[in-house]
């Protein structure tokens, strides 16, 4: 019997995927593990225009806008990891002014008051947004972490994948709870 090697890999990827996500966090590791779920999300979206696969010269942006809850950990964390084999630059913000060419924006909670806001610019540039704020993702952010039972776990906000032009694999649907 012949088996597809990308799918096989793809499975493979999802089976580490889940794993990552069943063990329980303490609060040190949290946010690192959070920035590994950001990569690993990246490899089940893919952008409205082929430059973001293709484009391996730009580097990929990942911005943080609010409170940056991570503290070092992006920062260390990309320093020697590649998104979609691009080096990744991690912007830290506070005016939606600055949003710029961003890939990821990760909305803080302190960011509320102007979401909606936040959100239109996003989607008008077909940036991935990702929070951790409950309530989020059904208010249009596309994923969304949140604990459960001490275990990071994510939201997918399938209708506002739709509104972004972004597109959100059928694998990672399946471990996401959607709203």
């Amino acid at each position: 019997m012949k088996y597809n090697k990308s799918r096989i890999s793809a499975t493979a990827l999802l089976l580490i995927f889940l794993s990552i996500g069943l063990h329980s966090v303490c609060q040190s590791d949290e946010y690192l593990m959070k920035a590994g779920f950001i990569e690993k999300f990246t490899r089940f979206i893919q952008w409205p225009n082929d430059s973001v696969q293709t484009n391996t010269i730009n580097p990929f942006i990942i911005t943080v806008l609010g409170e940056n809850t991570f503290d070092g950990t992006l920062d260390e964390f990309y320093s020697d990891t590649k998104i979609k084999k691009r080096n990744v630059v991690i912007n830290y913000i506070s005016n939606i002014d600055e949003l710029g060419h961003s890939h990821i924006l990760f909305i803080s909670g302190s960011s509320k008051n102007n979401l909606e806001q936040i959100l239109n610019i996003a989607n008008q540039h077909a940036i991935l947004t990702i929070s951790e704020t409950k309530g989020f993702a059904k208010k249009g952010v596309l994923i969304n972490f949140y604990l459960e039972q001490n275990k990071i776990r994510f939201e997918i906000n399938q209708k506002a994948f739709k509104d972004s032009g972004l597109k959100v694999s059928h694998m990672l649907l399946k471990i996401a709870k959607i709203v």
